[in-house]
């Protein structure tokens, strides 16, 4: 009978659980890999596919054990990075789904508006059609592949031992929410002008 012990499971588990958490969580907010087309079942296995091929590139993770509140931390810690990671891709198609939107209100066009089910509201014509053709074109130009690199890469700049605040402050979120209205602007700047 073989047995193992909890730290030589620890030890297998640790190279793949933080890239893996950090994955899923980018697949939970990034706009293409969050669609509700995607089965669960699909986004869980992919996210482990990129996690396991990735370990070659990947600097060595640090063995957390699972028990402990260090364990609570890490996975905080890789979720809120990962969140991070989605919703910054998020924005930029915010910016071309806005930009429509103010395209078709100085077309007349705003009082059509769509029950949008990525996002579960009430968005109009031109902002929809604005944010199809940017996910078309992200996935033309390879943006998912971009993204799914960036994710690997946030680990050389962000490891799983590193303050999870520090991390998160590192990003300045703030700024991008001013830096997603300024570009939805110059985008629609050529139409409305």
């Amino acid at each position: 009978m073989i047995s193992l012990t909890e730290a030589q499971i620890v030890e297998w588990l640790s190279p793949i659980l933080w890239p893996f958490l950090r994955v899923l969580a980018v697949f939970t907010a990034a706009p293409i890999f969050s669609s509700r087309s995607l089965p669960l079942r699909a986004k869980v296995g992919l996210a482990f596919l990129i996690a396991y091929a990735a370990q070659a590139s990947m600097p060595n993770q640090p063995v957390i054990s699972i028990n402990g509140p260090r364990a609570l931390g890490a996975v905080i810690q890789q979720v809120g990075i990962g969140l991070a990671i989605g919703f910054t891709v998020r924005l930029v198609f915010g910016a071309f789904e806005l930009a429509g939107q103010v395209i078709g209100f100085q077309m007349g066009l705003g009082f059509a508006a769509f029950f949008d089910p990525s996002t579960s509201a009430q968005s109009s014509a031109m902002g929809r059609f604005y944010a199809n053709m940017a996910s078309l074109l992200f996935v033309a130009l390879n943006g998912h592949l971009m993204v799914i690199m960036a994710v690997i890469q946030s680990f050389v700049a962000f490891p799983v031992d590193q303050n999870f605040l520090q991390a998160l402050s590192a990003m300045k979120l703030y700024d991008l929410g001013a830096d997603l209205i300024a570009s939805a602007f110059w985008i629609s700047l050529p139409v409305v002008a």
